[in-house]
């Protein structure tokens, strides 16, 4: 529908221009704005200037919350890419593509749901009492094994992230089976009739020919991680202690619980520009090269 007038081409633009502005734009510009005041939520924002950004230096509940966010890379992104790797290399050999799909269809289930729904679920499942796997740790004389997963200090990260990585591999999975796709077979037969092994296929061919796919799935892996909220917040509420504590539930605490708005605005700003920063690192490491 574009064509050299200018006018009309802004007019057909202007739709999601509006819509981006009103709830992503100006409000974005506000949390900027208000992230250089004291502010509390109910009376006039002060103006503070960097204050609010330099007490989040100095925090070191924020520097904890970061951190986690960080351990929470590994299961958010590296887990789940690495097993949806693997999967989609054996998918792709599968003869069967009636079992194929159904694979795909199972693996992709989780992703379905929302986070903070399966957050509920797996609170149950890990529940040292009457959850299924302590009961069944128990059951089969490991009783020693059966902790209380959330309530532990140096289990419960793990315990949520590996609910991420159950829930976002299913999503890779897919993504690489349709970068297969477009791949062309004859490569694969080649390789056979050479006498490659199969790392050597996958290292090789496979692995290269999923650049766009990897690329797409680290991008939005990597802002999951940076964004993780609802599951957290579902299943531990940040604890114990500070244990699970990431970035945007301490924001959200400063914010809504303890009314601390601007400083609460100043943690989003930053968090903002991580994010920007790491996408542009992903997108220079793993461009597209000619």
């Amino acid at each position: 529908m574009l064509n050299k007038s200018a006018w009309r081409n802004a007019l057909y633009l202007l739709p999601a221009v509006l819509v981006y502005a009103v709830f992503l734009l100006v409000p974005l510009l506000a949390s900027l704005g208000i992230s250089f005041t004291d502010w509390d939520g109910t009376s006039m924002p002060i103006f503070s200037g960097i204050s609010n950004y330099l007490r989040m230096f100095s925090d070191p509940v924020f520097w904890v919350a970061l951190g986690n966010n960080a351990l929470l890379m590994l299961f958010y992104t590296l887990l789940p890419i690495s097993v949806g790797l693997l999967l989609c290399s054996f998918l792709y050999e599968t003869r069967n593509n009636n079992e194929r799909s159904l694979l795909r269809i199972f693996f992709f289930l989780p992703y379905i749901m929302p986070m903070a729904v399966l957050g509920v679920v797996w609170r149950w499942l890990y529940n040292p009492a009457f959850g299924p796997i302590d009961q069944f740790l128990r059951a089969v004389g490991l009783p020693q094994l059966a902790l209380s997963w959330l309530g532990d200090f140096n289990w419960a990260l793990p315990a949520v992230g590996l609910v991420a990585t159950w829930y976002f591999f299913g999503f890779c999975l897919v993504l690489f089976m349709s970068g297969l796709q477009r791949m062309d077979p004859s490569l694969l037969e080649a390789a056979d009739l050479d006498g490659s092994s199969r790392r050597q296929k996958f290292m090789r061919i496979t692995l290269p020919s999923l650049r766009p796919e990897v690329r797409i799935a680290l991008l939005l892996t990597v802002i999951a991680s940076l964004k993780a909220f609802d599951l957290v917040y579902v299943m531990t509420q940040g604890g114990p202690g500070t244990s699970t504590m990431v970035t945007n539930l301490f924001m959200y605490k400063q914010g809504f619980d303890l009314h601390y708005f601007g400083y609460a605005s100043a943690v989003a700003v930053f968090s903002m520009m991580i994010v920007l920063l790491i996408n542009a690192l992903i997108h220079f490491a793993i461009r597209e090269r000619h």
